[in-house]
């Protein structure tokens, strides 16, 4: 009986690579991301339009910084006193007070009396007094604009109104530091010096955009991280390196907004300014006006550092697995004391305050709760990757790094070796630590 002919085994499959995802969740994870970006732009300026616009003390902490501008201050100078020469007849109470022989040089005294009210009105805006009307007159308007924006004005008719910022008062206190008779004042106009903020017509309008405008500032920074943590959580096997563009897209974003700060300041002060003198306040008003926009741009670009750092230190590079290897005793054994190191490092990066999140409640939170998220996820990895490292293990190694470091300045990998054996012959390195740590210094070529 002839046995029967043996069945060929089928040829094993290669085993795929475990990291390698599928095409349409590659493709997904990557539309994410995009995405995730776009809208962290566009929640950029939702955040600034709704810090800017409808906050009445950002609105007039803002006028005073335009105020104590030079160049904005020079211009709102020549406004001021074009409203005196506009709504008085300053020539002509100059041709009254003087004697019959000088009424022909009232014009040109009148024009000389011009300049100097100039200069003494851009004084008289430096002071604190003034300046502090300034802000209030501009906290007043903001508040009747968010008012009449959120439908909580009883002045609005059902003609409608306008927001006016009431310049008159300045205008009055000029012609009484010129000297001018006091009944001057009265001939000035209630709306002298007025600047009109809104139209009637374009409440409506305001009310529907500020109502979408508070809640975009909400809802894109939440569409926007959630998608880039769905985007994390898809990568599954990859979620270290998709972290890491998360982190470089938050930086990506927030420099893009920068960019387009500057451009766009560019081309809205080119297409307003029309003469070269009154270009250096409108670039001045630009850059002040923006400068929330900056701020939350920077804020972006600061949230991603971090991110970057952290997916880069649990990655697999040389100098990340050894600063792992150091720490993960501590890591491991100590997490009170490591909490508390974290700890006084967030304490301190508060008193910083890089940026203005660090200061607000909601924002401060949210970056506590993913450092401490960020620092359990180092304390598992480090766990599960050095079970066994100990303290001592954790100084040899980082020894034999420092000597490996300088061994390759000195003398290569000769040195190294060299300097191993040495730490070897104390006692400070055990039997395995040093097969270890030889294993390490040869990895990099082939041992003949």
């Amino acid at each position: 009986m002839t046995d029967a002919p043996e069945t060929p085994a089928p040829p094993k499959e290669e085993p795929s690579d475990p990291a390698r995802l599928p095409r349409g969740r590659r493709y997904a994870i990557r539309a994410l991301l995009i995405l995730a970006t776009i809208l962290t732009i566009l929640a950029i300026f939702a955040i600034w339009a709704n810090r800017q616009v409808l906050d009445s003390n950002n609105w007039a902490d803002t006028s005073t910084s335009l105020l104590q501008n030079h160049e904005i201050r020079a211009q709102l100078s020549t406004f001021l006193v074009d409203q005196v020469y506009s709504n008085v007849d300053v020539t002509g109470e100059v041709q009254s007070a003087l004697p019959t022989r000088l009424k022909p040089l009232a014009g040109p005294a009148a024009n000389g009396l011009r300049e100097l009210a100039e200069t003494r009105m851009n004084r008289l805006l430096q002071r604190p007094r003034i300046q502090e009307a300034w802000r209030t007159a501009n906290q007043v308007t903001a508040q009747q604009f968010i008012n009449i924006a959120e439908g909580k004005s009883g002045a609005v008719t059902s003609q409608g109104n306008a927001v006016i910022l009431d310049l008159r008062p300045l205008v009055v206190q000029l012609t009484q530091r010129l000297g001018l008779p006091n009944s001057l004042a009265d001939k000035i106009p209630p709306n002298a010096g007025a600047i009109k903020i809104m139209s009637g017509d374009q409440i409506t309008t305001v009310q529907n955009g500020a109502n979408a405008l508070r809640g975009l500032a909400i809802v894109l920074p939440l569409v926007a991280f959630a998608m880039f943590a769905v985007a994390v959580y898809l990568a599954q096997g990859r979620r270290r390196k998709t972290l890491l563009f998360v982190g470089i897209d938050l930086m990506l974003a927030g420099l893009i907004v920068l960019v387009a700060r500057r451009l766009l300041g560019n081309g809205v002060v080119e297409s307003l300014a029309q003469t070269d003198a009154i270009k250096p306040a409108a670039h001045a008003t630009w850059a002040i006006g923006t400068n929330i926009l900056r701020d939350v741009a920077q804020a972006a670009v600061i949230i991603g550092i971090p991110v970057v750092l952290g997916a880069l230190l649990a990655g697999p590079t040389r100098p990340a697995t050894a600063l792992r290897r150091w720490a993960a005793p501590w890591l491991r054994d100590s997490p009170v004391a490591t909490y508390s190191v974290v700890g006084v490092i967030v304490l301190l990066v508060i008193a910083w305050g890089p940026i203005p999140a660090t200061r607000q409640v909601i924002p401060l939170l949210i970056m506590i709760v993913l450092v401490i998220v960020g620092v359990e996820a180092l304390r598992r990895q480090t766990a599960e990757e050095f079970p066994d490292e100990t303290s001592d293990g954790a100084r040899a190694s980082l020894r034999a790094t420092v000597a490996r470091a300088r061994g390759s300045v000195r003398g290569g990998r000769t040195g190294e070796l060299e300097r191993l054996a040495a730490l070897h012959d104390k006692g400070v390195l055990s039997d395995e630590e040093f097969a270890a740590q030889k294993a390490s210094i040869l990895g990099d070529g082939v041992v003949t």
